[in-house]
């Protein structure tokens, strides 16, 4: 039988495996499904629809005398036919917005690690969230004259992420050298990717017709160091604890401990998510990072000016999936609508 096909009472017993086991972490036997109610079967009836369901690969038998648990393939199933995402209760929704609300002003570093903490604590997971170092646009450049000699540059992109730097060090650069300077660089980056600004400058600054003094022109060369390219990804976890409650990982500490031992795994683990208001699900398997095969991810996406950034939670693939993936919904949703509010 294809997964596809699974008649009412295959995909009742299915789920009733599925969530005996996600609930207790024991093998779920056919008198466990009677006796939950979920199907007006008799134990032999439901032995044979386990057997069928077994042969299609979506539940197997860890021991000859136990019950079963669900595969990867059943997890999959299960998550994309039988359940249905749970979003988070009033309360909790209330506490999200006011501790997200409190993060409007924010650098997405801060919000990483809060988001984190906040999706931690309601999962019982392992958290993580990852920001773009560059998403954004540019909304303000500013240049000060040091008394000292020198300059510090500034240049603040929506979202929250800043760059400073002191360029001409060691020389003093006139205000009227510095006004003109300014004056370009913020008709030249305003509104543009902070991404693309170094390559802007450059190719602005030796326009033919540009007509720049050769202090000014130095300036502006220091200037663009401000906007080398930063591929440093912010990502930040909570919940390291949790991964190791859980009876499936005793066995499994290095595994473990690969995964979230480096933050650009972290960030790769996460970094494949569709585009923003989709929650992705990878199963088991399903991840082909190694340490991975007995966990699941449930990962969605929220916008940062011109960036994507991701939220994310990780744990066995004996996990709550309608709480996790309305969990993981509802956070990337409210992301999304705080850094739109504050220009990101």
């Amino acid at each position: 039988m294809a997964a596809a096909e699974l008649g009412g009472r295959e995909g009742a017993i299915l789920r009733a495996i599925v969530e005996s086991y996600v609930s207790t972490a024991k093998p779920v036997s056919s008198g466990v499904v009677v006796c939950g109610g979920v199907v007006s079967l008799s134990s032999a009836t439901v032995r044979n629809v386990m057997r069928t369901l077994e042969e299609g690969g979506l539940i197997s038998q860890p021991h000859t005398s136990a019950g079963r648990v669900p595969t990867d393939i059943g997890y999959r199933y299960y998550v994309d036919h039988l359940m249905t995402p749970q979003s988070p209760a009033a309360r909790e929704r209330a506490r999200i917005a006011l501790r997200v609300g409190a993060l409007a002003g924010r650098d997405l570093g801060t919000v990483a690690s809060e988001v984190s903490r906040m999706m931690s604590e309601l999962s019982r997971e392992l958290a993580v969230t990852v920001a773009p170092a560059s998403g954004g646009v540019i909304d303000r450049v500013e240049l000060v004259a040091l008394d000292g000699g020198g300059v510090l540059a500034v240049a603040t992109a929506a979202g929250g992420v800043t760059r400073s730097r002191v360029v001409a060090a060691g020389r003093r650069v006139s205000a009227a050298d510095v006004s003109t300077a300014l004056e370009m660089l913020r008709a030249w980056l305003g509104g543009r990717p902070l991404g693309e600004a170094g390559r802007i400058l450059s190719a602005r600054r030796e326009e033919p017709g540009a007509r720049l003094s050769a202090t000014v022109a130095a300036l502006l060369a220091d200037v663009e160091a401000l906007f080398a390219p930063d591929d440093e990804v912010r990502v930040r976890y909570e919940g390291a604890k949790y991964m190791f409650r859980h009876p499936e990982f005793h066995d499994h500490v290095s595994a473990v401990g690969e995964v979230i031992d480096s933050e650009g795994a972290l960030a790769e683990v996460v970094g494949t998510t569709e585009e923003p208001g989709k929650v992705t699900v990878r199963i088991g398997r399903e991840n082909r990072r190694r340490g991975l095969e007995m966990m699941s991810l449930v990962v969605g996406a929220y916008r940062v000016g011109a960036g994507v950034g991701r939220v994310g939670v990780i744990g066995p693939t004996r996990m709550r999936y309608p709480r996790l993936v309305g969990l993981v919904r509802h956070f990337s949703e409210a992301l999304d609508r705080m850094l739109a509010e504050r220009g990101a």
